[in-house]
């Protein structure tokens, strides 16, 4: 099912927070930005989550800016790739945001040239959309082997997890979680950080250690998953 050589795959997953704390300290930093917040922002995450239609436009913003590049940040990318001997490594960068995008981009740049395939869950609508934006919002060249709207889709150097269990349908639910707990690979998460109340632990703890592993367990998990699917 899975012809690619998963040696020859680069994994990756991404954490992300609002990009100020709150919508006071957006004013003070990024009023422009503060702005289109209240003037389309709300609007925009309040049609695609009426659920939070009673919420103040502060509370909207801790909840959701995490979601969108344009009000939200990466603190946190973990890498993986699968040794021939079957061992994983990881790498996670966490810190600045631009120093943590332009480690990720050469990472982007020696993979493709070794002929590489990016690899994760939903990171071809999340992740690399996010990432790219991100590097160019920060001043930073986006690499080659993330697509863009040049690249037709079989020219893609992307394997997503969520298409491979999706088999071409948009329906269902197929979060890395689920999947992995019907398919028996484990998961395990620290419950006191998940992509809920990312921004929230981001801007009012000092112990990041608690993200470096939420993110690195999804790049295990995602590795797990795609040994498995391989071998059947």
């Amino acid at each position: 099912m899975i012809k690619e050589d998963i040696t020859k795959l680069f994994f990756i997953d991404i954490e992300t927070v609002g990009i100020e704390e709150d919508l006071d300290s957006l004013h003070s930093e990024y009023p422009h930005l503060f702005k289109v917040w209240e003037s389309t922002g709300v609007d925009y995450f309040k049609r695609r989550y009426p659920e939070d239609s009673n919420l103040s436009s502060n509370q909207l913003f801790t909840k959701r800016a995490a979601l969108i590049p344009e009000f939200g940040k990466i603190v946190c990318v973990s890498v993986g790739f699968l040794m021939a001997d079957g061992e994983i490594k990881l790498d996670t960068f966490m810190g600045n945001e631009k120093d943590i995008l332009q480690k990720t981009s050469s990472l982007f740049d020696r993979v493709d040239n070794l002929n590489f395939n990016i690899c994760g869950h939903n990171i071809k609508n999340f992740d690399l959309p996010y990432i790219a934006k991100r590097m160019l919002i920060n001043n930073i060249k986006v690499p080659n082997i993330i697509p863009n709207y040049k690249i037709k889709p079989w020219e893609s150097k992307v394997l997503d997890t969520k298409e491979v269990w999706n088999f071409n349908s948009f329906k269902g639910l197929s979060s890395l979680e689920l999947i992995c707990a019907t398919m028996g690979i484990d998961n395990p998460k620290d419950n006191e950080v998940n992509g809920s109340n990312m921004h929230n632990y981001y801007y009012n703890n000092s112990d990041k250690d608690k993200i470096k592993n939420y993110c690195e367990e999804d790049v295990k998990s995602t590795i797990k998953l795609i040994q498995k699917i391989k071998t059947l």
